[in-house]
Parts: structure tokens; sequence; C-alpha cells
């Protein structure tokens, strides 16, 4: 159960009546606004954030608890009066609430995450986080440990403490809203942390060696083989992970998935420069494979869960991008297959 708190102007009032009548439990008339309050359930929020929208003029948004890029340095009164505000109680008890309830489960298709939210959990995906790095960095270790002594179990202890998961969710859905500027940043952030646990991974391996004597193991070879069908498996991986996070999945447990395709690879690069040099290529090409694919099939996922923006405007470049975006992949793929009977 959700209490949503909608504030407007007075002359914007009538149409949230309009629209939410049946399910307003209590409405305060301020000096210049109305208050609506209403306890709708959980899987009602996005229909009610998708009809709020369309009953206010723009550029009135919709607010998920106040968060909009740039909101406080609006200049518009209306606009700063205009909220939406969700929470959770920890119990409710009104029979107008069940009955609101009630009706709502006789009605009820299907479930949806409002994209509000789902963007809000990306949103510390897009930017630079030491904290997440150095994370990342720990478990690189880790699971160079685990390919040297050829032990899956702390390979896979490795994959539940990366945090990779992170950019390729957020670059699935940046791209599924046509965001273009964050889905690159979605890129850089992705790409600097693959490439960091390998360069972490290469610089470890040069000062084991130099110390004990190492030898490439069964695990560390079995990364070093390319073949066309770890796409398919990423692009299954992205699919499922997309699929499991917007059905709010927990992330610890989603994210194996992602760990498991990149945090290996990118590993047994490092390491292939160092003492394997002629692997070294192989295994970077599994990376990418890995990479792309993960990334193709969370796009994927996404147009499938139809993860997008709400007016039509936005919904037409956002259509325009992933085309543009899915059609780039697919060229990179047959690159990757392409290459991968090569090296």
């Amino acid at each position: 159960m959700k209490k949503v708190v909608i504030e407007v102007t007075k002359t914007r009032a009538g149409g949230i009546r309009e629209t939410f009548g049946a399910t307003i439990y209590a409405e305060e008339e301020k000096e210049r606004s109305v208050r609506f309050t209403l306890y709708i359930p959980d899987d009602m929020l996005d229909a009610l954030i998708y009809q709020t929208d369309r009953s206010l003029p723009k550029p009135a948004r919709p607010l998920w608890t106040g968060l909009i890029p740039g909101y406080d340095t609006q200049d518009s009164d209306d606009d700063r009066i205009t909220l939406i505000e969700v929470s959770t109680p920890d119990f409710v008890i009104s029979p107008f609430v069940e009955k609101v309830r009630q009706r709502f489960r006789e009605t009820r298709t299907r479930s949806d995450t409002p994209i509000e939210k789902i963007l809000a959990e990306t949103e510390n995906y897009t930017e630079f986080d030491r904290n997440r790095f150095i994370l990342a960095a720990i478990a690189g270790v880790v699971a160079l440990i685990g390919l040297f002594l050829n032990n899956i179990g702390i390979i896979i202890g490795a994959m539940l403490l990366s945090p990779l998961l992170g950019p390729i969710y957020a670059l699935a859905v940046h791209v599924a809203v046509g965001d273009v500027k964050t889905s690159l940043r979605c890129i850089e952030m992705a790409g600097l942390m693959v490439l960091m646990l390998a360069g972490i991974a290469a610089l470890a391996t040069f000062l084991l060696s130099c110390v004990i004597p190492l030898s490439i193991t069964p695990e560390i070879l079995a990364r070093q083989d390319p073949n066309a069908v770890y796409i398919l498996m990423a692009l299954l991986l992205g699919f499922a992970t997309m699929t499991a996070l917007s059905r709010g999945i927990p992330e610890g447990i989603a994210g194996v998935a992602i760990a498991a395709a990149l945090l290996p690879p990118a590993v047994v690069t490092g390491i292939s420069l160092v003492i394997a040099p002629a692997g070294a290529a192989k295994a970077a090409v599994l990376t990418l494979q890995n990479v792309v694919g993960l990334a193709a099939g969370s796009i994927l996922g996404a147009v499938f869960l139809h993860i997008g923006p709400r007016d039509l405007f936005s919904q037409g470049l956002s259509r325009r991008f992933i085309r543009q975006t899915f059609w780039f992949l697919m060229v990179l793929i047959a690159f990757l297959v392409i290459v991968s009977f090569l090296v």
C-alpha cells in the first residue's frame, strides 16, 4: 500500500478530482493550493502517475518524491506548488482504503514499476563512485586468487561482491528512455570498471610473479576461449537481469549474472597480459563479447517490458535511439563473432 500526496494550484484541482475522485481519501484546501491524500495498492502507482501527468498542463511534470533535476531553480510559482509525494506507511486500517484495494484487484491486468522509480534506482550508476570502484577492485583481486587456485568457490564469492551490474542496467534504462547523454556516461562507467579490473589483475599478477611461480590453471584457460555461444549466453543473461530488476528482485541476486559474465574474463585478460600474452587477445575478445551481449540483452529486456518515457514526443525519440543503438550493437556482435574465429 502506498500513500500518495498530490498538491496542485486551485485552478488545477478540478482535474485531479475528476481523475481520482473514487480514490481520494482526504482533501485539504490551502491559501493557494489544494492537497489530496490517496491510499492505493502498490501496483496502481504507475497508472496513477501517468493519469496525473496527463491531467496537469505542461510544463508541469509528475514528481517522484520531489525528485526532478533542477526543480529548485525553476521560476514558475505554479511549478513549485505542483507536487506528487509517495511514501509507504507501516499499515493502514480504513474501510474506504479496503474498498479501493478490492476494486483495483477486480480490474487489475498487470503489474508495472513506474519509470520514475526505475530511473531513480539507476541514478547512482551514471556517475563515478569511488566506493563502488574500490569494491570492484577488491572483487577483482578475490577473483584473481580464485583463478590461480583453480577454486570455483572463491570465484563465485568474487561475483557476489562485484558491483558490475549497475552501469549495464542503467545503460539499458537510459537507452530505453532515449537519454543519449546519460547512456554515454553509463558506457564510460562500464568501460572504466572493466579496464580497471584488467589493469589491477595485470599489476597483481606481475607482483605475485616476482615472489612465487604462477601457472595457467583450467579456470584461466576456460576464459581464453572466445566463442559465439557466449554472446547468446550474455544476451539471455542481460534480458533475464532486466526482467528481474524491473520486477523487484534484489540487485545482489540479479547482479551475479552480470558478474559471472564480466568479472572472470576481465581479470583473465589482465593475467594473460603478464604470464600468457598469447591468450590475452582471446580473453579480451571474450570480455567484449560478454559486455556487448549483456548490453544488447538488457536493452531488449527494457523494450519487451515497455520501459520508456510517458509523453508521445519523447517516445518517438526514444524509439529512434533504440533502433540506432540496436543496429550498432548487431554490427559489433557480428564483428566479434568473426574475430572469435580468427584469434
